[in-house]
């Protein structure tokens, strides 16, 4: 029993020594560098100290919240050629809730071997954005890489922003890709077609 006491006091010394070692001004930083005052609660607006070497900083510019670094396409695999230039030669943008828009622009580019697309649906009922890379194409349908952003629709106020890899299904006789991840923000289904 005697030969315990020793290794509880080393164990609860060893865990406290990281507060312990970063008392600042009369404030204890716990980890990841809240600040606990002397009722025990924390303050979040203290500087993070850091141990060991400096870090490099980023100089890379922030990204806006939500925003997802992705890794760029540096080939567009076309499987087929049809498709290719179906999608190069689209008729347009739409989503669903915009029902009395036009069919939105989509430009599509083929850009040192990279097929990239930005494309806008708006009119007073809400707008839709798409902008990205197409990472492969097929006969009947192509993955995407990117954002789609829609804006007040269908109710005002409403901003549905996604960004990562999605897939477009061109299926039965129809003449367009549709979005295959349909359901995003607020369990809503978007309709996002590129017409062709």
């Amino acid at each position: 029993m005697s030969r315990l006491i020793p290794l509880a006091l080393g164990l609860a010394l060893a865990a406290a020594s990281p507060i312990i070692a970063a008392q600042n001004d009369g404030a204890l930083r716990a980890h990841g560098g809240a600040q606990l005052n002397a009722g025990g609660a924390q303050q979040n607006n203290a500087p993070v100290q850091q141990s060991g070497p400096p870090v490099q900083q980023n100089s890379a510019p922030a990204q806006p919240a939500g925003a997802t670094a992705l890794a760029p396409v540096s080939k567009t695999e076309i499987k087929n050629q049809a498709a290719y230039e179906r999608l190069l030669n689209n008729s347009g943008v739409s989503v669903q809730w915009l029902w009395s828009a036009d069919r939105g622009h989509l430009t599509a580019k083929d850009v040192n071997d990279v097929v990239r697309i930005d494309g806008t649906q708006a009119n007073f009922e809400g707008t839709l954005k798409i902008n990205g890379e197409i990472v492969s194409i097929d006969s009947d349908r192509f993955t995407f890489r990117g954002t789609i952003l829609i804006l007040d629709a269908p109710d005002k106020g409403r901003r549905c922003e996604r960004t990562g890899d999605y897939e477009f299904r061109a299926t039965g006789k129809r003449k367009y890709w549709r979005l295959q991840q349909m359901e995003s923000c607020g369990r809503l289904t978007d309709y996002v077609d590129i017409y062709y």
